[in-house]
């Protein structure tokens, strides 16, 4: 290799390397709205509320820790002001157990949901890695997000029996959101984010559908790369990418709705053991995954902050689809601003399609382009969101 061919791959690859990271961080952007009420999350209820959690025992089919734990939760949901509240009964083994639904309707589009979940019944033990600290955070974020206006609906679902194998969640998929045609912008699931307090803990995963069937796979992407772009943002930790499996996002995967999902990095050795204790967790490191999960559930459902007549964002959501596309990309943006001007530029820079986009649902055709990687940039009130596109043509 020449000199000259050398040099010409090193400036390449770093020009792709800087523009990755400026589009990871103008993905998105900090909003003080959304960082406001992250930053008044509450360490010592918190910490209360998983302490009464470990108390109650462990929740395995057929105690009474599990109903009393279910009953406790509701209880949480309706002190916070909440009440559509519903109970999913089913039946496992000869036993009745029971998923808990809570609702917070949304104004803009109260069909659509942005399902916050995790799992409530333990294995072995109290359970308060496994999930006590998914179940913490629904609470701390239904709390949080009471009085927020949201676009979107969200339902927080505290789901039974994954220790028996996805049974709860499998059950609200195939006999209640599937039949009825429930419109699911996205699955969010928390599972066992507490942390080895042995370990240095700085990095959550954030997990993405890599699995048949693949219908949904590519807006999973898109979303898990929102959800880590927010976990940066609003809390101090670091972000790595890796497949969902065996938690209760795999039945809504399996019908192919949108799902991402958060797990900790340094997986504990006591689940599903009696230690599985708050002794064990890393109280610090799991406040902070509670902090970017209430900013990304915000993001997710498009708060609004009421109080100022003109939010502070133009632009509140921003999505392309399919990514990877064969040559049409479709385009949903929110906005109080109308024309959005766009552009798509090459890895070198160089604009290959630019106009303005006139509506909420928008159509580009690429079919022209060279199969390659492009950026997509819009433009609303000096604020600036790129997306990267892979173009994939037959």
């Amino acid at each position: 290799m020449s000199i000259n061919s050398f040099l010409m791959k090193k400036i390449i690859s770093i020009t792709l390397f800087v523009l990755f990271v400026q589009i990871r961080a103008s993905a998105q952007l900090y909003n003080s709205f959304y960082g406001n009420i992250v930053n008044s999350c509450s360490i010592d209820t918190v910490f209360q509320n998983l302490t009464q959690f470990e108390s109650l025992g462990i929740k395995e089919l057929g105690s009474t820790s599990l109903t009393n734990t279910l009953l406790w939760l509701k209880n949480k949901h309706q002190s916070y002001g909440y009440s559509d509240i519903s109970i999913d009964t089913f039946s496992y083994n000869g036993n009745d157990s029971y998923n808990l639904i809570v609702t917070k309707l949304g104004t803009v589009y109260p069909n659509t949901f942005v399902i916050v979940d995790g799992h409530y019944d333990t294995k072995n033990g109290p359970g308060a890695n496994d999930n006590g600290s998914g179940t913490i955070i629904l609470l701390e974020t239904a709390r949080l997000l009471k009085e927020v206006q949201t676009d979107y609906s969200v339902k927080f679902i505290h789901f039974s029996l994954e220790e028996n194998g996805l049974v709860g969640s499998t059950h609200y998929v195939n006999d209640i959101a599937y039949p009825s045609g429930m419109d699911i912008k996205l699955v969010f699931n928390i599972d066992q984010v507490g942390g080895d307090n042995s370990k240095i803990n700085n990095t959550i995963v954030c997990e993405r559908d890599e699995s048949y069937p693949s219908a949904a796979n590519a807006d999973s992407y898109a979303y898990t790369d929102t959800l880590a772009a927010c976990m940066e943002l609003y809390s101090s930790l670091s972000t790595n990418i890796s497949n969902a499996y065996s938690s209760d996002y795999m039945p809504f995967q399996f019908k192919n709705y949108v799902i991402t999902g958060l797990y900790e990095k340094n997986a504990t050795p006591f689940s599903h053991s009696i230690n599985d204790s708050i002794s064990k967790m890393d109280i610090p490191y799991f406040f902070e995954v509670l902090k970017g999960a209430v900013g990304a559930t915000m993001y997710f459902a498009v708060a609004q902050d009421t109080a100022n007549s003109i939010p502070e964002n133009t632009l509140t959501s921003f999505s392309v689809y399919p990514n990877p596309t064969s040559g049409n990309l479709s385009i949903d943006i929110h906005s109080l601003i109308f024309p959005v001007k766009y552009s798509l530029a090459s890895t070198l820079g160089n604009i290959v399609k630019e106009g303005y986009f006139l509506k909420n649902k928008n159509t580009l055709p690429i079919k022209e382009l060279d199969s390659g990687i492009y950026f997509l940039t819009v433009e609303v009130n000096n604020q600036n969101v790129t997306r990267k596109i892979i173009l994939n043509k037959p």
